[in-house]
């Protein structure tokens, strides 16, 4: 299966949150897509893990932007490190 190296990351962060191996995770996944690809079920189990994960925490509504969700994912995500809008979520990409 070929997963970019966030998404493996992603992967190993969820396997060790659940005490699982990303094997079993994969295996878990693989039994529960519905025609679809290994790959693609994959992607959308993490995104969907990290949604659940990201609506089960308390958010201040008066979160100062660099504070802000956008903002540290887009510091923290290798993909994004180096772009010239790293210090700031303009709404659009």
């Amino acid at each position: 299966m070929r997963l970019e190296p966030a998404m493996w990351n992603a992967l190993s962060q969820i396997a060790a949150r659940e005490k699982l191996t990303i094997h079993q995770i994969c295996g878990i996944v693989n039994q529960h897509r519905v025609n679809t690809s290994l790959t693609s079920a994959t992607r959308v189990f993490i995104l969907g893990y990290f949604r659940i994960l990201a609506v089960s925490l308390e958010r201040d509504a008066s979160l100062e932007p660099e504070r802000s969700i956008m903002n540290k994912v887009f510091r923290q995500t290798e993909e994004f490190r180096n772009t010239p809008y790293n210090n700031r979520y303009t709404g659009a990409l």
